[in-house]
């Protein structure tokens, strides 16, 4: 019995775990079958219990999507979810979630993920704690040496270089507590210690 899927096909999940019909349940490696579950792009965790004589529970807990972009062919668009997998070659929900301009990926496939960790972790950040409220609609990564965010009141973040944005997050979320940034049409965090911040 599968449970917590929401994405992710039950059949699809049955033939990917390995489980035959008649297998015995003592016999059968919980490891093995939650490994085979994990390799499901959807997939964040699975907790598995027997349930003697015939039943295996099985709970998924699929990951969130975060992010959207357009395939590297431009012929559609990628939904990206948490930890930078691609889950699905298509975006229902494309404005509930940030569009991603320039990130690498292992391929462009359901299950392909973001190559480089850091743009995995800029989303992670903007997503989550105080910079949640600033609502970014948009990461540009397509010059890593100027990555820039645009906010949903219109506002543009220019962060500088990939390697310094964990600081320039941590600049941009003091701002967030001393200021109100919607007076704000720019704010540029790439000279460091010091913002220039452009009034609307």
């Amino acid at each position: 019995m599968i449970t917590g899927n929401r994405h992710a096909a039950a059949a699809d999940l049955v033939s990917l775990s390995g489980l035959q019909r008649g297998q015995s349940l003592l016999a059968t490696s919980l490891g093995r079958v939650s490994a085979n579950l994990l390799r499901h792009p959807w997939v964040k965790s699975v907790s598995l219990q027997r349930r003697l004589p015939h039943t295996l529970l099985i709970a998924i807990r699929e990951r969130d999507e975060v992010a959207w972009m357009s395939a590297p062919s431009n012929d559609g668009c990628l939904t990206i979810a948490e930890g930078g997998v691609i889950v699905s070659s298509d975006c229902e929900r494309r404005s509930s979630l940030i569009e991603l301009l320039g990130a690498r990926l292992s391929g462009s496939r359901v299950g392909a993920s973001l190559v480089d960790a850091a743009a995995v972790d800029l989303i992670d950040r903007l997503r989550g704690g105080e910079l949640a409220s600033l609502g970014v609609t948009r990461i540009d990564l397509t010059d890593p040496d100027s990555v820039e965010l645009e906010a949903g009141s219109g506002i543009r973040i220019l962060l500088g270089g990939m390697t310094d944005v964990p600081s320039r997050l941590d600049s941009l979320a003091a701002l967030c507590r001393s200021l109100d940034i919607e007076d704000y049409e720019v704010i540029d965090l790439r000279f460091g210690g010091e913002a220039t911040l452009v009034p609307r």
